[in-house]
């Protein structure tokens, strides 16, 4: 018998979320940030690799300061 717990890795997460209207957009986007991002209309779709909701939200936080976060799901 084993101790050892084993996490799954390679999570994706699909975050929706909504920018400003009326606002200069700040974007912080690095190198680290590795993702997809589609903005349309002031609505935002991301494909985000993170361990969790949390960590993808942050994610998004990061480089959309100003975004209010809508939705995050997993993508199976």
């Amino acid at each position: 018998m084993s101790n050892v717990v084993d996490f799954p890795t390679g999570l994706k997460y699909k975050v929706l979320f909504n920018l400003p209207t009326g606002k200069v957009l700040n974007i912080n986007k690095g190198p680290d940030d590795d993702f997809d991002v589609t903005i349309s209309g002031g609505h935002g779709e991301a494909v985000v690799p993170a361990s969790g909701k949390t960590g993808a939200s942050n994610k998004i936080q990061k480089v959309f300061p100003t975004c209010e976060i809508v939705e995050v799901e997993p993508i199976h």
